[in-house]
């Protein structure tokens, strides 16, 4: 573990740095995962994952969760719109202990926050939300054409001032070659073992999945459980409305119930007094 000190200035301790993310390129192949909860967090950092992606929102639950796991907050576009929303959620996100920040924005953007001083992730490949520019949801980097423009983006990314960039549905010979000419943390979904960071999202991970990627693979059967939980609490519910209108529910161990003695007193001198809802002749 590292001794760091937060942007938020308080003490803390890290499994991994930014420095040592950088003295580590080319050598010990990483794992990253997303976690939107703090129980997935908590799963990842139990588990020795090495870093963890959670949006902006997620990131104090996430943080209380894994207090000591390298984690980047991404600032989603459809949750920062403007560039001075960028900059708030990322001073936000920065002081509730975020060690990196991820964003699918302009090199403007990336030089704005680097210029900050902050450890900034942009995304090239196939970016999801920019997916109409390339024709749809495809690998990219196929063509000798298009893995010469990829390496045009990662020099302008790190002319821009990032440290790190998801690599995604790139051919794997292409990320090798171009992690071997950058300085850039390389993160590599879908993009082979040619990066420094093998990322997958936790779902597709546990089988949460019904329709995984092609590039993802489930280690798990989460959906399976669930499904199973779902059917038998749907079993349980239909079970109690029965029994209640069978009757046989509640019954007399789930009820409370009087000593003898003290029933027969209470009916005694219940029928001295004016049953109840009766009103007084005036």
């Amino acid at each position: 573990m590292r001794n760091i000190f937060t942007f938020g200035h308080r003490p803390a301790q890290r499994n991994w740095t930014v420095a040592d993310l950088r003295a580590n390129k080319g050598k010990l192949q990483l794992t990253e995962v997303t976690a939107m909860n703090g129980d997935q967090a908590a799963r990842a950092a139990a588990a020795g994952i090495d870093t963890i992606i959670t949006r902006s929102q997620m990131l104090k639950e996430v943080r209380e969760a894994a207090p000591n796991t390298f984690i980047t907050a991404a600032l989603m576009l459809v949750d920062h719109p403007t560039e001075n929303d960028v900059l708030e959620g990322a001073m936000r996100a920065m002081d509730q202990g975020a060690d990196a920040l991820y964003t699918t924005r302009s090199l403007a953007t990336i030089r704005m926050l680097a210029d900050l001083n902050f450890p900034v992730m942009g995304h090239l490949g196939l970016v999801p939300p920019y997916s109409t520019w390339i024709g749809g949801l495809r690998a990219y980097g196929t063509t000798a054409d298009e893995a010469l423009k990829l390496a045009e983006q990662f020099r302008a990314m790190e002319e821009a001032g990032a440290f790190a960039v998801e690599v995604e549905l790139v051919p794997q010979q292409v990320l090798e070659e171009l992690n071997k000419r950058t300085s850039l943390i390389t993160f590599s979904i879908g993009s082979g073992s040619g990066g420094d960071v093998t990322f997958l999202f936790s779902e597709d991970i546990c089988g949460e999945t019904p329709n995984p990627p092609r590039h993802a693979r489930a280690y798990g059967n989460v959906l399976r459980l669930q499904q199973e939980i779902e059917l038998e609490r749907s079993k349980a519910l239909s079970a109690f409305q029965l029994a209640v209108r069978e009757g046989s529910f509640p019954y007399k161990d789930v009820s409370v119930s009087l000593k003898a003695n003290e029933l027969e007193a209470f009916r005694a001198r219940l029928d001295e007094t004016r049953p109840c809802g009766a009103q007084s002749k005036g």
